[in-house]
């Protein structure tokens, strides 16, 4: 099977502060990645270098066989900005709390990107939001803007977005913090029919259920090293960590 991501030895330091410690993992195409962990684990700055948000200081990625960066001395050694351009592509990432445009209407919000990175368009960018946009049941909310939708509906909306780019890699930074038990359900119910279409994700999420049903994989993360990883019944049913054991235990009634 195609390796999708291939992150080695990844270090990432904020002043003095170490954020993330020797991080590496593996995820194959049409596998689902989950990453739990507590505030401050280093989850969030994990995925923000891989899709490009922050710069790594030192370790290797490959993203669908191309090199992101490198570990030269000791030091993270980037790829040309073009073929960082290119990389990053290849990626999307879905927010906590949405990044929307307030200023755009829910179809300009799935199109601006489409138009402005890919050069699609208009008929063709607005074609494929309305696809999308059908696809996660909201095509009746098109020409309204965020400020009127419900914050399941907006994080539909970013959904929407990130897949109109057609990533080969999605990627979930806790997608349903902002939101109340019932539209957790409806974003999870997405993420869950992404997952059933094979693509291939990695969720940063709090919702431990969730995240042993849906994942091939999964990674448990504290102070910025990964203290314990394995297939979801190893790690939520039988941990081998005692820092596991504690983490998910508090989630336990």
């Amino acid at each position: 099977m195609k390796e999708m991501i291939r992150l080695s030895g990844l270090r990432k330091s904020f002043g003095s502060l170490d954020v993330l410690k020797d991080i590496s993992f593996t995820l194959e195409e049409g596998s689902v990645l989950s990453i739990i962990g507590p505030s401050g684990s280093g989850k969030s700055t994990t995925l923000r270098i891989i899709t490009q948000l922050e710069k790594a200081d030192d370790g290797s990625l490959e993203i669908a066989g191309h090199t992101l960066f490198s570990s030269v001395m000791g030091k993270a050694v980037y790829a040309r900005p073009e073929e960082e351009r290119l990389i990053g592509l290849k990626t999307g990432l879905v927010f906590q709390n949405f990044n929307l445009f307030p200023h755009f209407s829910v179809l300009r919000n799935i199109t601006e990107a489409q138009r402005a990175v890919l050069k699609r368009p208009k008929e063709y960018a607005e074609e494929k939001a309305m696809k999308l946009l059908e696809k996660m049941g909201i095509a009746d909310k098109a020409r309204q803007y965020p400020y009127q939708l419900s914050g399941g509906q907006q994080q539909r909306v970013s959904i929407a977005r990130a897949l109109a780019l057609d990533p080969e890699v999605l990627f979930f930074d806790e997608p349903t913090s902002a939101l109340d038990p019932e539209l957790t359900r409806e974003i999870l119910k997405v993420i869950r029919e992404l997952a059933e279409e094979r693509m291939t994700m990695v969720v940063v999420t709090h919702e431990m259920h969730f995240a042993r049903a849906i994942s091939d994989h999964a990674i448990f993360m504290d102070r910025g090293v990964i203290v314990e990883q394995g297939s979801p019944d190893e790690l939520f049913g039988n941990p081998k960590e005692e820092r596991t054991r504690q983490f998910i235990a508090s989630f336990e009634d």
